[in-house]
């Protein structure tokens, strides 16, 4: 099973941020439990990134890091059988 994430990067005034790095990093423990394809992709005109995180077979909670212009963000992902 697989699903999108769409990270959106804005920067002064609440604008887009094209063209920004957005890195995807998963916890140790969450490598075998999941995968995330692209691991770096830049933003597109409306500042988006999407990302498609896919379940592994083994149960559990993993963390996916997403990086961009000096800002991090950590969501946490259950896998379920």
């Amino acid at each position: 099973m697989s699903g999108n994430l769409t990270v959106t990067v804005t920067g002064d005034g609440n604008c887009q941020a094209e063209g920004e790095t957005v890195t995807a990093t998963i916890g140790a423990s969450g490598k075998k439990r999941i995968s995330v394809s692209p691991t770096s992709q830049s933003t597109n005109e409306n500042g988006q990134a999407t990302f498609t995180i896919t379940a592994k077979k083994k149960v559990g909670k993993a963390r996916v890091t997403f990086q961009a212009a000096g800002q991090t963000k950590i969501i946490a992902v259950t896998v379920k059988k």
